[in-house]
């Protein structure tokens, strides 16, 4: 037992402290008129070195290094966070704007991948960790630009009530295109940084893998589904619930979509998708209070535990990081009034649209932190991108609240 409460002991005061920090910058961040994501957000860089590691240092130990258990946690609550973005997703809605869909994310992402490509080619040699790496480094720069985070988008179309209207389910598809996408980009990357040289044959299976699982989830998942919904109807049993059943999905798509060498997050999508259909308003609410109260916070918060920001208070530093947010939010904007042209959306859907996708969130700190890992981008880079997506995803929500005003009450065709 005693050794037991070694262990237990400290995951729960590290859970606890997040959890608590958390929620209050959340409740901060909504009187502030921000969305409470962003307090959520912020709490790492405010239990991490950067800010409570100065104060209090034996505090910010408990969570730094972030312990494995709660890691863990972390990685759950972005699957159920995916899980819960797949449900809010109308798949007529998809269909019908599927043009749409497809020219916003295109210009949303190669405009700001190429301006991205270009600082990465521009900047002085003293920001690469070697001289000879200087095509990785401008690739792994632009791939984290040109993301958008999804997690961030959807708990920000939550908190502002926006989800079911238009501009929020083409808000959340486009960005779902473009992060897809953003992930097969980055594995060309990291195939470049590791081995020197692009590797068709990997980039091919990953294609043909990806293009079998969705296949093989559009032609058996439903069935599959409705039948697990139709047992827990006919066993009415407290343990076998409609909440259960979306969690066991949601949690075996995101292992299957591992399994193959895919990203989790998009089987969790996937499994979303679903059991949408499916979804009573008791079960709907259940899993948002559990998702949104309990995982999401967690996992927003463990993403800047590992930041140290220090490295950016130099005049040479913070001249970088400011061209650096000037390109990633100029070039998502661009991208999207270019990929608005060829579409029938009104200037105040597209301003929505360009506003909502600009957010980066902690999708950015995870493509920062592979490059970080594999040596290709150096700590002061890693912050600078870090400050990117916090401060994309802080301007976000108010932006956002204030362009949803300008356009009137809709909800798509086919929403339930």
């Amino acid at each position: 037992m005693a050794v037991e409460s070694e262990l237990l002991l400290p995951f729960l005061a590290g859970l606890t402290l997040v959890l608590a920090v958390a929620h209050t910058l959340g409740i901060v961040a909504d009187r502030l008129g921000f969305a409470p994501v962003v307090g959520e957000l912020l709490t790492g860089l405010v239990l991490g070195p950067s800010v409570l590691g100065f104060v209090a240092p034996a505090v910010t130990a408990i969570v730094v290094p972030v312990p494995d258990r709660l890691a863990a946690i972390a990685s759950l609550g972005l699957i159920l966070l995916l899980v819960l973005a797949g449900t809010e997703v109308d798949v007529q809605t998809v269909r019908r704007y599927a043009r749409p869909t497809i020219a916003l994310a295109t210009g949303a992402s190669v405009v700001p991948f190429l301006l991205g490509f270009a600082l990465g080619l521009a900047l002085p040699v003293r920001f690469l960790v070697e001289p000879g790496q200087r095509l990785p480094f401008a690739l792994f720069l632009a791939t984290a630009l040109s993301i958008s985070a999804v997690p961030v988008a959807v708990r920000v179309l939550i908190d502002l009530d926006a989800m079911d209207r238009t501009v929020g389910q083409l808000t959340l598809t486009v960005a779902v295109v473009i992060d897809a996408a953003g992930w097969i980009a980055l594995t060309i990357v990291s195939d470049i940084a590791r081995e020197g040289q692009i590797n068709p044959l990997g980039v091919g299976r990953t294609l043909v893998v990806l293009g079998v699982f969705v296949g093989v989830t559009v032609v058996l998942g439903p069935r599959l589904v409705e039948a697990l919904f139709d047992v827990t109807a006919y066993v009415r049993s407290p343990v076998l619930t409609g909440f259960s059943i979306v969690v066991v999905v949601g949690l075996a798509m995101a292992g299957g979509s591992l399994a193959l060498g895919l990203e989790a997050v998009l089987g969790a999508f996937l499994a979303g998708v679903l059991v949408r259909t499916r979804l009573d308003a008791e079960t709907e609410r259940v899993f948002q209070m559990v998702a949104l109260g309990l995982f999401a916070p967690i996992f927003f918060a463990t993403a800047g535990l590992r930041v140290d920001l220090s490295g950016l208070f130099t005049l040479d530093t913070l001249l970088v990081a400011g061209v650096t947010l000037a390109v990633a939010v100029l070039g998502k904007a661009l991208g999207v009034v270019l990929g608005a042209r060829f579409t029938d959306l009104s200037r105040a859907e597209t301003i929505c649209l360009a506003i909502g996708l600009n957010a980066r969130g902690a999708m950015e700190l995870v493509v920062a932190a592979l490059g970080l890992a594999i040596g290709i981008l150096t700590p002061t880079i890693y912050a600078v991108i870090v400050l990117v997506a916090i401060a994309t995803s802080v301007m976000t929500p108010p932006l956002l609240r204030r362009a949803l005003a300008n356009l009137p009450d809709d909800v798509p065709s086919g929403t339930v």
